[in-house]
């Protein structure tokens, strides 16, 4: 096995189980020091391996936290729906529990990114900084709606798949009805990790968990951003958006109008404060993150800076 395949086995295990309440469990990896502590909210169906590219190189300059939302990775499923307020006060209690004190850079990718604004809307005074990374926003769904009459019909037909996928998981099924539903081992990562992963896609509750929050992000997760949502003051914040993204199943002329209005959504979030700022990673798809690591690593290494 080689080096790198090594230290990627930290992640074929939990890296730290915190205690939140209830007999529930977070996952959090915590690496690195600094006056100020980064916090990494992985996507959609994401988990602390998400930021394996970016979390090393942040510990260089700064403590740095990811973890898995409740239901993914190794952390414990909650209560449902699982919303953008729920995996924030899942969050926030399990970094009192680890000793991470604010003020805190919030970094999120995609789906994370809801956290990170919601997180910030409801306790800007604890947000040293924000950095995200091609990420959802709140309100979404009208807008591509316009586009797509039929987007959420497209969006809870993947819902009904999920579900499914759960009651089979629970009835022991899942490896013989939704076998095409595991993914294959990803060549970067050591037989351990790839382990870990066909364990966990094959878990009702992580299915229940993607079900609910997909189904949230663009309803009850939306709405509590649009309720929270404020100026964010001079809190430093920066954007990056893909050069490209693409939507399956829809024709060009879609697919270009979705791009335009995912840009502009995420460009209006940056300037919500007075040192907010955007940049499109020209040569990068929708995983910023995987694709071009360096481009977060520099993104939340600026922030960082602009926060000490």
């Amino acid at each position: 096995m080689s080096e790198p395949e090594r230290w990627l086995d930290v992640f074929a295990r939990p890296q730290r189980l915190v205690e939140i309440g209830s007999g529930r469990r977070i996952n959090l990896y915590d690496i690195g020091e600094g006056s100020v502590t980064v916090i990494l909210a992985h996507g959609f169906g994401g988990r602390t391996l998400s930021w394996f590219k970016v979390q090393p190189v942040v510990a260089e300059f700064s403590r740095v936290i990811s973890y898995d939302r409740a239901g993914f990775g190794f952390s414990d499923p909650g209560p449902m729906p699982r919303t953008a307020s729920c995996a924030v006060a899942d969050l926030r209690v399990a970094l009192a529990q680890l000793g991470a004190r604010p003020p805190y850079v919030l970094v999120g990718h995609s789906a994370g990114s809801l956290d990170v604004r919601y997180f910030a809307y409801r306790y800007p005074h604890e947000v040293a900084g924000i950095v995200l990374s091609d990420g959802s926003s709140e309100g979404q769904k009208e807008r591509f709606e316009a586009i797509v009459p039929n987007f959420m019909a497209r969006t809870y037909s993947t819902v009904d798949i999920y579900e499914q996928n759960a009651i089979y998981a629970d009835a022991g099924r899942f490896q013989s009805e939704f076998a095409s539903f595991l993914p294959p081992p990803e060549s970067h990562l050591p037989h351990s990790v790839n382990a870990a992963l066909r364990l966990w896609y094959q878990s009702a509750s992580s299915w229940r968990a993607m079900a609910s929050e997909l189904t949230s992000l663009y309803g009850a997760s939306s709405d509590e951003l649009m309720a929270a949502k404020c100026p964010l003051g001079a809190i430093p914040i920066l954007v990056l958006v893909a050069g490209h993204r693409e939507w399956s199943g829809l024709p060009p002329e879609c697919q270009a109008d979705l791009f335009r209005v995912w840009c502009e959504l995420q460009r209006d979030f940056a300037q919500n404060s007075s040192r907010g700022s955007w940049r499109q990673v020209v040569n990068s798809g929708h995983s910023i993150p995987f694709e071009r690591p360096e481009a977060v690593i520099a993104a939340i290494r600026e922030v960082v800076e602009s926060a000490c």
